[in-house]
């Protein structure tokens, strides 16, 4: 998995894995041939602010699912896996 950096208040670098929310916008993304500096305009917010995304607010999930034309349920909740076939 990529790794996400951004700096200390220091201004040293530091690196952490990005969120599942953070991987999941930028799969829908991809999916709709945007990146994620035009998703940011699109959603009217940070690209920074999508680099953090963990827990957004409610207003920051609505403008990213707006500019990916999906719901905020279909953004926040994670993909549903296929049934496991029994033998």
């Amino acid at each position: 998995m990529a790794s996400v950096s951004d700096r200390h208040a220091g201004g040293r670098p530091r690196t952490r894995e990005p969120s599942e929310l953070y991987v999941r916008v930028e799969s829908l993304a991809k999916r709709k041939g945007l990146r994620l500096d035009e998703l940011a305009k699109r959603a009217g917010i940070a690209v920074a602010t999508l680099y953090q995304l963990s827990d957004p607010k409610v207003s920051t999930a609505k403008a990213i699912a707006t500019a990916l034309g999906i719901t905020v349920d279909r953004l926040l909740s994670p993909p549903k896996r296929p049934a496991r076939r029994t033998a």
